[in-house]
């Protein structure tokens, strides 16, 4: 069996999202597939750049999802392949996942929260990107694809995307929300930090196995994750140029600043997403 199947399977959620996030050269590009069952309406949300130049393109259109296909008007999603067009956008994207699997789950509160999510943060593409009328090849390029459902969007959050640190082969994601407790207040704060390095895994959940803090503004603030096998902390920075504006409260970049403090580790070219 395709080792994403499972993973990428619908869950009949009132929302579920599928997202792909890659870089190739100077393009950084995201597509998002969204179905709302809930609202009736179904959305593809592409951002992305050329250089240092941010856009969105949003396509709303009939969808549906069942197993692991996505339709959503004429854009395709599946376990290997995802396909789009919007405004001057278009992509023709195969993919492959690598060892790695980030899947945070709290026992016995399965369901509870407002959303969950299963990432493959080792993900290689190829195929291609067209934006006005220039073709972007896509090969070997690295990135993520990511699936995560639930009742509603939690109310606020923080989420790090990071796998270009040099030579150091290190890949970490990141998320810090506000969520509520089967849709209802009050609030709490939950998330995880996943990294792979050398081989390994690990997996902290926060508040379960650790604590996660932020401090600072988006454009620059500093995460903290403190475990039983010590603390990590990330300094994430992006000038507010940089970030494409989503909607719904949400400032997204692929282009911004990931280090780790005291490892002399930086991606330059990090999704950071912030919802207010």
């Amino acid at each position: 069996m395709d080792p994403l199947r499972d993973d990428l399977e619908s869950r009949n959620a009132p929302l579920e999202y599928w997202f792909i996030k890659l870089h190739a050269g100077e393009l950084a590009f995201l597509v998002d597939y969204i179905v709302r069952r809930a609202a009736g309406r179904s959305e593809v949300r592409v951002s992305l750049w050329i250089g240092d130049r941010g856009r969105v393109v949003r396509t709303y259109a009939p969808g549906r999802a069942a197993g692991v296909e996505v339709v959503i008007g004429d854009d395709r999603f599946g376990v290997d392949h995802c396909v789009g067009a919007g405004e001057d956008v278009s992509w023709d994207l195969r993919y492959g996942v690598g060892p790695g699997r980030a899947a945070p789950r709290v026992p016995l509160l399965d369901g509870a929260f407002d959303m969950s999510l299963v990432s493959r943060p080792r993900t290689v593409f190829d195929g291609s990107v067209t934006v006005a009328g220039v073709r972007y090849g896509v090969a070997a390029a690295p990135g993520s694809v990511t699936h995560y459902w639930g009742r509603r969007l939690p109310d606020r959050w923080h989420w790090i995307s990071a796998n270009s640190f040099g030579d150091a082969d290190l890949t970490l994601e990141c998320v810090l929300l506000r969520t509520r407790l089967w849709g209802r207040r009050p609030a709490l704060s939950a998330g995880y930090l996943w990294t792979s390095e050398a081989g390994r895994d690990r997996l902290l959940v926060s508040p379960l196995t650790g604590l996660i803090t932020v401090a600072g503004p988006r454009t620059d603030y500093a995460l903290t994750a403190r475990g039983p096998r010590g603390t990590t902390r990330l300094r994430c920075s992006a000038p507010p140029g940089r970030y494409n504006d989503l909607g719904e409260g949400i400032h997204q970049t692929l282009l911004g600043r990931c280090e780790v403090v005291g490892r002399d580790l930086a991606d330059p070219r990090a999704g950071l997403e912030h919802r207010d």
